[in-house]
């Protein structure tokens, strides 16, 4: 199982107040991790780094936000970019104000259940 530098929620580094040390995550949390940052990166955007990453934000834009399209999309790119996620079993789209959307996940993963969710702007 992997192990990743673990991000607070501004995605910062998270440091350990006792050792000091950056905090390490893994297992489960790596996975959400590495699913929420799979999703707020939008396709195309790190074009030389890999422009195959990220997320198909098309059909989150303008009035006719079409939830099953866009939450087909999420779960192609969570299925295709997080190789230790055998199903995606849910995907849910909350409107916030200021046009933020937030987008909650539930998957199955070879090492059990992992949750999440991130905001975009819509």
């Amino acid at each position: 199982m992997a192990n990743d530098i673990k991000l607070g929620e501004n995605h910062d580094f998270v440091i350990d107040p006792i050792t000091h040390d950056l905090e390490i995550t893994n297992g489960l949390d790596e996975i959400a991790q590495r699913i929420q940052a799979t999703l707020e990166i939008r396709y195309s955007e790190m074009e030389r780094l890999d422009p195959e990453m990220g997320a198909d934000y098309t059909n989150f834009l303008g009035k006719n936000f079409d939830k099953q399209a866009a939450a087909g999309d999420m779960r192609a790119v969570i299925e295709a970019k997080v190789p230790e996620v055998e199903t995606v079993d849910e995907i849910n789209f909350e409107k916030l104000p200021n046009r933020k959307l937030k987008i909650t996940f539930r998957a199955t993963a070879n090492a059990g259940e992992v949750e999440g969710g991130i905001e975009v702007d819509n």
